[in-house]
């Protein structure tokens, strides 16, 4: 976090002591991908902890009927083992000698959990991949990176793909 400094006079200032603790948050998409290398390299960089983030979509929060009850329970419990073996894979790629290393797998709204993570761990980065659609393709899917970015509680760098 930012440490706060006396300047000239009343003002005062925030003087930037680099990164401890980096959140990458994924859905194991190609596209949160794109956002890995920058989060792995700024961690490597300040010796920094990297936090792998999974939020799993609770369906509860979607409020889907149809799947209410027993086969929910069961769709979600196969989707908890998946995403943990996915995040076991993920940090036996992602570890290195520069930066620590622990992931997380939490369940409900994405971008809420995403930024309940970030102020609970006191993350001084978010690190995220964003798609860009504009126009009507985002006023009827949202963004999880935008609702990121308007309320968290640190600094977010954004990361969209490379155009091919």
């Amino acid at each position: 976090m930012a440490t706060p400094v006396r300047r000239r006079g009343n003002a005062e200032a925030t003087e930037w002591t680099g990164y401890r603790r980096i959140l990458w948050p994924t859905d194991f998409s190609p596209l949160a991908n794109t956002a890995l290398p920058h989060a792995v390299g700024l961690a490597a960089a300040a010796g920094a902890e990297l936090v792998l983030l999974h939020v799993l979509p609770s369906l509860a929060a979607y409020a889907v009927p149809e799947l209410a009850g027993a086969l929910s329970v069961s769709l979600q419990r196969k989707a908890r083992v998946a995403a943990e073996r996915q995040l076991r894979w993920l940090e036996r790629q992602v570890k290195g000698p520069n930066f620590r290393l622990h992931t997380v797998l939490t369940e409900g709204v994405p971008f809420d959990q995403i930024l309940r993570a970030a102020k609970r761990l006191r993350c001084d980065l978010i690190v995220l991949a964003t798609h860009g659609r504009t126009g009507l393709a985002h006023a009827i899917m949202g963004s999880v990176a935008e609702n990121v970015v308007r309320h968290a509680p640190c600094p977010v760098l954004t990361v969209r793909p490379p155009r091919f």
